[in-house]
């Protein structure tokens, strides 16, 4: 008698079961083996969610101080933006991570070669996507809301409330990046690179156009002293609309705060019972176009490929002129690597286009003196948002490159290059594209908001600091710490190598940002509460401090794995 497979209808019993013992198993592979990552992530958490607490109080603050209503519309309108900025966000990340778990997991391959339904498969993919995505949401937008409250006095069930809200709506951006995942991959043009540059260009002339609308809106209402403020509130109607999850999140948040218990029951339905057709409709198309998206994935672009020298390999050549020959070709090799994987450049574009959205929206609303948002705490927040952004970024592609290399490590050895050379080669990648990336982002946006010189340069320093001990830690922590047994980069990250890489940048980049940078602002935010003519010398003290310890984290790491990778055997 053959084995009968189970019946469909038992398969979600199965996968409930599988996520509980993923559940279980990853829970006690952290209690037991893995306490530092455990504590790490938690304590980097708090961390990020304590700053962001800090800088929401503050401003709410000063909004109380200023006597503008903090239950009333504008506040509304900031929220209203929050939310369709974190959710567009979710859209964007939760469809990255489901790329990678439906279509290039080898479970996922497993997965689909047993009788299980391709939508039980995509479900158990989906809420973990979906909670991994959400993750930096809650450390981000939780925060904020409980400044929001401390601040704004709401009624005690505003707090319960809060979650409920939240975690019915990051459903909806995560259904809605799911079915767009699914069908790109399924109905995607042959010529992919044509079809993204085509689709690319169309967004940005979308958001230059609106850019653009933006922009001669407020220059009218500057010139009217701020008194002619509906042209320029009128470009934010598409976020404010009735029909946009976004104003559900703030119309019931809103009523809560103002004690209406009533008024929250109307938008907390909304959000979530679109949310759950969002995601039975993400199903219902995965059951139908998941595996001929997978097996088109995996059976497309096996042809003869043409490799060419890009005009962007040239330019990073370019760029690391000083090195010799062969570490240039190395270093163009990382670079290759990096720029064909959009996981990583597209959430630096990401993250480049919103802070210069805020920077610019921060500016207008300074200047026609709608909010007190402090030039100087905003440009702090920046910078604070760069450094973070180059640990993670640098965490996430620098450190597992001698891991990574690992296996294949032979070949490198018949490159005419010492191991030396090798990590060199990756430090000066690293250094080069930081620069140029962290460096764009804090001064455009620097100016943007209208900091005076000697901030400017200040903060240039700051992130020159920071990009190069960063890459220093990350390269020579790489080599000191591999792992040499796993291939994928973001569980080497994960790793223990990878924690105390991580714990190191942040204690690194906070100490930096502490000496060289948060005594300047501290003082200009005192003398602007205050009054006084200027800020004392001593604020800079911290600068030679700062620039040891950015000396330290390039020399020290980069020795210690240079000794590392000279003594191991291949």
């Amino acid at each position: 008698m053959g084995t009968e497979h189970p019946p469909v209808a038992d398969q979600a019993r199965v996968f409930r079961r599988l996520r509980a013992r993923l559940f279980r198993n990853a829970l006690r592979v952290a209690l037991e083996a893995g306490r530092v990552r455990l504590f790490s992530m938690l304590l980097t958490s708090l961390i990020v969610a304590g700053f962001t607490f800090g800088v929401g109080y503050y401003l709410f603050d000063q909004l109380a101080e200023k006597k503008i209503p903090v239950k009333g519309s504008i506040v509304a309108s900031l929220f209203d933006l929050l939310f369709f900025t974190l959710g567009g966000m979710l859209v964007f990340s939760t469809g990255i991570i489901l790329y990678a778990s439906l279509f290039t997991a080898p479970e996922a391959r497993y997965l689909l070669s047993t009788p299980a339904r391709a939508d039980r498969i995509f479900a158990t993919k989906f809420q973990g996507a979906v909670a991994f995505s959400s993750w930096a949401f809650v450390v981000l937008g939780v925060p904020v809301f409980l400044a929001y409250g401390l601040t704004a006095g709401v009624p005690w069930y505003f707090y319960p409330l809060l979650p409920v809200f939240l975690l019915g709506f990051v459903l909806l951006p995560g259904s809605v990046s799911a079915m767009l995942c699914l069908l790109l991959v399924r109905y995607m043009p042959r010529n992919r690179r044509q079809f993204l540059v085509l689709l690319s260009l169309g967004l940005l002339v979308l958001a230059g156009v609106w850019l653009v609308r933006v922009g001669m809106a407020a220059r009218n209402s500057l010139m009217n002293n701020g008194r002619e403020l509906d042209d320029l509130i009128g470009q934010f109607d598409l976020v404010r609309s009735g029909l946009a999850p976004s104003h559900w999140m703030t119309r019931g948040v809103m009523a809560a705060a103002r004690g209406d218990a009533a008024g929250t029951v109307l938008p907390l339905a909304l959000v979530w019972t679109n949310g759950l057709v969002g995601y039975v409709l993400a199903a219902w198309v995965a059951g139908r176009v998941y595996r001929p998206a997978y097996d088109r994935l995996a059976g497309g672009g096996r042809g003869k490929k043409v490799f060419r020298p890009s005009v962007l390999d040239r330019v990073m050549g370019a760029l690391v002129f000083y090195l010799d020959r062969p570490t240039r070709v190395l270093v163009v090799k990382d670079f290759r690597t990096f720029r064909r994987d959009p996981t990583q450049w597209a959430l630096l574009i990401l993250f480049g286009v919103l802070m210069m959205i805020g920077a610019t929206n921060f500016r207008q609303y300074y200047k026609a003196d709608l909010a007190v948002m402090d030039k100087y705490a905003i440009s702090l927040m920046n910078l604070g948002g760069t450094a973070v952004l180059l640990c993670a970024g640098l965490s996430r592609f620098i450190y597992p490159l001698i891991s990574l290399e690992g296996r294949k490590f032979w070949i490198l050895g018949l490159t005419p290059v010492s191991r030396d050379q090798i990590l060199r080669g990756k430090f000066a990648f690293a250094a080069t594209g930081s620069l140029l990336i962290a460096e764009f982002l804090i001064l455009a946006s620097d100016l943007l908001i209208g900091l005076p010189p000697e901030g400017l340069a200040l903060h240039a320093l700051a992130v020159a600091v920071v990009a190069l001990g960063l890459s220093g830690l990350n390269v020579g922590l790489g080599a000191y710490l591999p792992n040499f047994k796993e291939t994928d980069p973001s569980k080497i990250v994960v790793g223990f190598g990878g924690t105390v890489n991580m714990v190191v940048g942040l204690m690194f980049l906070v100490s930096v940002v502490g000496l060289m940078v948060v005594p300047f602002h501290a003082a200009q935010l005192a003398r602007a509460a205050h009054g006084g003519a200027g800020v004392s010398p001593w604020v800079f003290a911290g600068i030679p401090v700062g620039l040891a310890l950015g000396a330290a984290a390039v020399v020290l790491p980069l020795r210690a794995g240079a000794r590392a990778l000279n003594i191991m055997e291949f």
